[in-house]
């Protein structure tokens, strides 16, 4: 798996913002929504019974512990009487069902401390309170009519607060902060699975020469290109490719053929006659290859489908009288997914491959390496997003 650093997080996240966003956007209106605006107001009533012993009068033993312990456990049996929730609801005037009391109902039996903690939620608050009244009553009967024992007492009468939004707030703050892990998962992952080359750092991570990058730095990108040419080439045949959706290097070509003509002796070739500025007239036949002036650079344009051309004796043969003329020869090439920049390897020393966003690693690493066995060194990358 390929290992990702701290850096690269980072950038992750810059890059898939919105994968963060959206998530927990989405997972906080939910929260928010079946927490607060679905269900609407809801209230719960509580209160807390104490078994206080057999005989009220005699004072706390050991023994009276252990029966307040007993009892508790069997007491709690009667909040599981369908009866008692029947007598309940028709208490209220039926307006809900029995099933629905018992659903509504939590209950906490503590046998060691002989308490029972009780909870009722309902949309209405007063209905909430006078439910929870009967239930607590009724079970205070249950226990004195069935087993003659009257010592469950209230140590809190049911009373009932109103849900808190703050709550729901929380709640909905939580799923937020939750969605957005979710999406920085989603974006570490995409950044581990993904083949793209995200930017020039990433073309450097791979090791390959990062010639410049037009999208931060034309001008610069433009003479760090020169100066690498100047520098670690002499007298070379360059040929200027593409990968990725750019199909055209032509604009980059005649820049950087301009900057070059200033200090050392060059000619662009525009293998794919994209100089509209150049009549057609000049366009160059093997037979009769034209060296034309444009602004201030030497400059061949040939027919628009260059194939049969690139392929021939009479170019091959101009291109080593070029050489021998200029110090470099610049080839506007088209993308490498054509065959032109292919043919053109038997005359080329160096490439410079021009690629963006699209262009993916390891198709450009065996782009390199296929150019490279064939005999021409690839000179660097420019990053072009």
């Amino acid at each position: 798996m390929k290992v990702i650093t701290t850096k690269q997080i980072f950038k992750a996240i810059k890059r898939n913002i919105l994968l963060i966003i959206v998530p927990a956007i989405l997972a906080f209106a939910l929260a928010l929504s079946q927490t607060m605006l679905k269900e609407g107001k809801s209230f719960d009533a509580s209160s807390i019974l104490m078994v206080t012993g057999a005989e009220k009068d005699k004072q706390i033993s050991y023994n009276n512990l252990l029966l307040n312990e007993k009892l508790s456990n069997i007491y709690g049996q009667f909040l599981e009487s369908n009866d008692l929730f029947k007598e309940v609801s028709d208490k209220i005037g039926g307006d809900i069902e029995p099933a629905d009391i018992k659903d509504n109902l939590n209950y906490e039996v503590n046998p060691q401390g002989g308490v029972i903690t009780f909870t009722y939620n309902d949309t209405n608050k007063d209905r909430a309170v006078d439910t929870l009244t009967y239930i607590t009553e009724d079970f205070r009967s249950y226990v004195k009519n069935y087993l003659d024992m009257d010592n469950i007492a209230y140590v809190q009468k049911p009373s009932v607060e109103e849900e808190s939004k703050s709550k729901a707030l929380r709640i909905s703050v939580a799923a937020f902060l939750v969605g957005a892990m979710l999406g920085v998962i989603l974006a570490i992952y995409r950044e581990i699975l993904s083949d793209e080359i995200r930017d020039s750092d990433d073309l450097k991570e791979m090791g390959v020469r990062v010639l410049g990058d037009l999208s931060s730095d034309e001008n610069l990108a433009l003479y760090t290109s020169k100066t690498a040419i100047n520098n670690l080439t002499d007298n070379s045949v360059i040929g200027i490719t593409s990968m990725g959706d750019d199909k055209s290097t032509y604009d980059f070509s005649e820049k950087l053929a301009l900057a070059m003509s200033t200090s050392l002796g060059v000619c662009l070739v525009d293998s794919l006659s994209e100089n509209t500025n150049v009549e057609k007239k000049y366009r160059s036949v093997p037979e009769d290859i034209k060296v034309l002036r444009y602004k201030g650079v030497d400059f061949i344009k040939l027919v628009e489908k260059p194939e049969k051309m690139l392929d021939s004796f009479e170019f091959e043969e101009k291109i080593y009288e070029l050489k021998d003329t200029y110090n470099y020869v610049l080839i506007n090439e088209a993308n490498l997914t054509s065959i032109s920049p292919i043919i053109s390897l038997r005359y080329e020393d160096y490439k410079i491959i021009v690629i963006n966003s699209k262009a993916k690693r390891e198709e450009l690493l065996e782009k390199i390496n296929q150019i490279e066995e064939m005999g021409t060194r690839v000179l660097g990358v420019i990053y072009n997003n």
